[in-house]
């Protein structure tokens, strides 16, 4: 009996080594983010809507490019639209518009957004528009608390891209960044020109930030360059400068700016370059009076920021005050 007593542990110890470990599993890889939570962090917003134009501008907060195609809007929880293929890529910190009431689904809702009524615009991951698929919405709904009546000219919008508060901005911002003032005509100038090495700079004599992107460049009445999203803003009372006879439109214009010639560079609110249009330009055509022969290593420029008369400075002052420069 004592001899069966002393075996027993012997006999446990073998079994328990003879029990199989669990096998190995490896750690899943996380699942990739998708646009809207990047590291669980919301970073697409219905960021902006004009009633009149029936346009609404969707802001990716993100530092990458955001691909939306397959994303549904809901106007009133109804009527979805679902995002073509190929139409939804909104570059990083930028906007991607769209205009509702539209009879081309491939283009934009067929419903519409009321300034007066009011309205509830949401956005969902999928045609699936349950709750956990929401990703933003706007709602300005006529019995919501802090309804906004949204006039023609004016828009509704998050107070900066991205916020909670929605106010309304005069003229809007549609495709631009709220942050920044709409660039007001006959405040925003084309101050001067480096002829030598094709850089142009645009002086914001308002005391607010503004945003450009949207605006449009042309020479001598021709080849109109568009100033990309996110490329467009100016501080309050200051600078931004842009260099022409550049391969890359998403830098600068492709036109050049003649020192011997002359040239007529004008400024616009949009690509619709009409006269109602125009927000400023320097005229040094050589056929205009006035007309200056701008040698490499000058520039020509307003005398003082946003001045009429044109001078040449001998030594530039290029994204810096007109004041700074030498005469």
């Amino acid at each position: 009996m004592k001899k069966i007593l002393l075996f027993a542990p012997v006999i446990l110890l073998a079994l328990a080594g003879c029990v199989k470990d669990e096998p190995y599993t490896p750690d899943k890889p996380d699942k990739p983010d998708t646009p809207d939570t990047p590291a669980g962090t919301k970073t697409l917003f219905v960021n902006e809507v004009n009633c009149g134009t029936k346009e609404f501008e969707i802001y990716n907060a993100s530092d990458k490019e955001a691909d939306i195609a397959g994303y549904c809007f809901t106007k009133d929880d109804k009527d979805p639209w679902v995002v073509p293929a190929g139409k939804g890529k909104i570059p990083a910190k930028g906007f991607l518009v769209f205009t509702a009431k539209n009879s081309d689904p491939n283009e934009g809702p067929a419903f519409g957004l009321s300034g007066t009524k009011g309205f509830k615009l949401c956005m969902y991951k999928s045609e699936d528009t349950s709750a956990g698929n929401l990703v933003d919405m706007m709602d300005n709904s006529a019995t919501v608390e802090g309804f906004l009546t949204v006039n023609d000219g004016w828009t509704i919008g998050r107070e900066t891209d991205g916020a909670d508060k929605l106010i309304l901005f005069e003229g809007g911002t549609i495709g631009k960044s709220n942050g920044a003032s709409p660039a007001p005509a006959g405040k925003i100038y084309v101050n001067e020109v480096n002829c030598g090495t094709k850089e142009f700079e645009i002086y914001n004599g308002t005391g607010k930030e503004a945003d450009i992107a949207g605006y449009c460049f042309t020479k001598d009445d021709k080849d109109p360059w568009v100033v990309p999203a996110g490329k467009g803003k100016i501080p309050a009372n200051g600078f931004l400068v842009f260099t022409a006879k550049n391969s890359d439109p998403n830098e600068g214009p492709a036109f050049g700016l003649s020192g011997t010639k002359g040239f007529k560079l004008c400024m616009y609110k949009s690509e619709d370059t009409s006269a109602e249009n125009l927000v400023d330009m320097i005229d040094n055509s050589a056929t205009v009076e006035g007309f200056l022969t701008v040698p490499d290593g000058t520039s020509i420029g307003r005398e003082t920021d946003g001045a009429d008369k044109l001078v040449l400075f001998t030594t530039p002052s290029i994204g810096e005050s007109n004041s700074k420069g030498v005469k």
